[in-house]
């Protein structure tokens, strides 16, 4: 009896950790935009192993009102990042085409194979939409752009009011 109510227990705070938004609470500072003027509309993850090895790519739709504050947003600069015993640096918000020193960065976030097709799908849409205009993107790295272990990759499609925010781990 006990380890029933163990093991629901225990299901029942898996499964409720599993929707967890990775980046939710950073893209309003990261835009320049109120948090609810953005709204998650499909989120992938994969885990690879037990040292934190994954990928994560959370979708977003946004209001006209953060489009337009954005874009009128002269700076769109992003936050330095702080995180205990991590060194992170950052390429602030940009139009493609993409600066090819740090091709590295591109290669390791948006060449992700892992098992889900409709992953799969979705990176292939991406590829393309980076080759259109209006399309904007940033990113925080480390340790470093030729040899990058963790990457958070920001694409913001201002025409169709999305935003792909992926973290890949090495």
């Amino acid at each position: 009896m006990h380890y029933r109510i163990i093991f629901s227990v225990f299901l029942f705070l898996f499964l409720s950790s599993c929707d967890l938004l990775f980046f939710k609470n950073d893209l309003s500072q990261i835009l320049g935009v109120e948090k609810k003027e953005l709204k998650n509309i499909q989120n992938f993850n994969e885990w690879g192993g037990f040292q934190g090895d994954g990928y994560i790519l959370e979708i977003y739709t946004l209001s006209e009102k953060a489009i337009q504050a954005f874009k009128n947003n002269p700076l769109k600069n992003l936050p330095d990042k702080q995180e205990e015993g991590k060194e992170w640096h950052k390429y602030n918000w940009s139009t493609f085409p993409i600066d090819s020193s740090y091709s590295n960065v591109f290669i390791m976030c948006l060449n992700y194979s892992g098992s889900s097709k409709r992953l799969t799908v979705k990176l292939n849409e991406i590829k393309r939409l980076i080759e259109k205009e209006g399309v904007y993107y940033s990113f925080y790295y480390r340790p470093d752009k030729e040899h990058p272990q963790n990457v958070e990759l920001f694409i913001l499609d201002v025409q169709n009011r999305k935003l792909y925010a992926i973290d890949q781990q090495l």
